[in-house]
């Protein structure tokens, strides 16, 4: 990357890999790109005047678990967005792009979603109990079919 100047807050770089101009954030966080300078310089006049204000998020998988986290930022060009996620059991913590075609679970955190993600919360706990007792349950069956069943001795 070589950075071409700061502009309207923004670093403009030239990336020589890509061969493009990108518009990145004090954070290096890519927010746009032009395939000239011009339309680089076009779409960080654009981004300067958008107040990007960040937003509260929670994630939810299929199975059950959450996360926490902040919406960031947006990049409409590669139709992207920066979380930051807490820490949690299934994400991990800190930044994370994600593509737009891919946000599948992830919702703002209005009161509402927040009480019914305490309801999952809830689910999820009384899941993994059930869990845990099906596969306690599970290790007191008797006679497995494997290779000692057989008598067939393992070659290491």
């Amino acid at each position: 990357m070589i950075k071409i100047k700061e502009i309207y807050g923004f670093a403009l770089v030239y990336d020589e890999y890509l061969k493009r101009f990108v518009i990145r954030d004090t954070d290096g966080t890519e927010l746009a790109y032009g395939e000239t300078q011009d339309e680089a310089e076009a779409k960080a006049k654009i981004l300067n005047k958008q107040e990007f204000k960040c937003i509260r998020i929670i994630k939810v998988g299929d199975e059950g678990r959450v996360g926490r986290g902040e919406l960031t930022s947006l990049n409409k060009d590669d139709k992207s967005f920066w979380v930051s996620m807490e820490k949690s059991d299934s994400w991990g913590s800190g930044r994370q792009k994600v593509s737009l075609s891919h946000m599948r679970g992830y919702y703002e955190a209005t009161e509402t979603n927040l009480k019914i993600i305490e309801d999952i919360i809830v689910k999820r706990e009384a899941a993994d109990t059930i869990l845990a007792e099906i596969l306690s349950l599970k290790e007191t069956l008797e006679l497995p079919i494997n290779l000692d069943y057989f008598g067939i001795k393992q070659p290491f």
